[in-house]
């Protein structure tokens, strides 16, 4: 066998933006949404970034979501890579908030709705999951695929709130000591989340922001 990279650098590519996103709905694991052609413009800049950087990978690892699978798509034709879903890379499972609109979550479950804006590490809708839960089935599976993968670079297609999550573990922010609110950078769709990979575990380096950005309302709810 290979030696395997002593460093290896994880690009963690939020989904661009779809329909529901403009329109401000809840969008979670079971959402079928797809990417309006605003978020198409977003995901070729991706591409291209990625191609730029001379990304050294063999596969792209992608949410099985259609929002996630279209923008995985558009990086296979620009970059020739195949595709390798996984269902750990889906996004939080929103349950009853699931493709609602904001003002149809806040009328059904006015606490959870709380927790979502002021401590996500309570957050858990009725039917979904928690915040714990997704953040723990995420960081398992990047971890895993990154520590045994033999090239250097490695490209996950996901979510925001998975992202958001997986930052806060590495930061050692509020998934692991409870703050109010989890303190790491939000991504905007489109936006590629730069992480490094030593023996001593991951290392957070900076959020590519997209050369089409979206604003933090549309990007707030999945």
């Amino acid at each position: 066998m290979s030696k395997l990279p002593d460093h290896k650098t994880i690009y963690l590519v939020r989904h661009a933006q779809t329909k529901g996103n403009f329109k401000g709905n809840w969008l979670g694991a079971r959402s079928i949404d797809e990417l309006n052609e605003y978020g198409r413009k977003q995901a070729r800049f991706t591409a291209e970034y990625l191609l730029e950087r001379n990304v050294n990978a063999s596969k792209i690892f992608s949410s099985p979501t259609p929002r996630a699978l279209q923008h995985a798509e558009i990086l296979q034709k620009r970059l020739d890579l195949p595709i390798e879903k996984l269902n750990s890379l889906t996004e939080i499972n929103l349950g009853i908030l699931e493709d609602r609109t904001r003002d149809e979550g806040l009328r059904l479950v006015p606490e959870e709705v709380h927790d979502w804006h002021t401590n996500l590490t309570r957050f858990e809708p009725p039917l979904g999951e928690s915040a714990i839960e997704a953040a723990e089935r995420f960081y398992e599976i990047v971890e895993l695929i990154t520590k045994n993968y033999q090239k250097p670079d490695l490209i996950f297609v996901s979510h925001g709130v998975v992202i958001k999550l997986f930052l806060a573990r590495i930061l050692k922010s509020s998934i692991e000591t409870a703050e109010t609110k989890i303190k790491v950078p939000w991504t905007t769709h489109g936006t590629i989340t730069i992480a490094g990979y030593e023996k001593q575990g991951f290392r957070f380096q900076r959020v590519v922001q997209n050369k089409y950005p979206d604003s933090e309302r549309i990007a707030a709810f999945g």
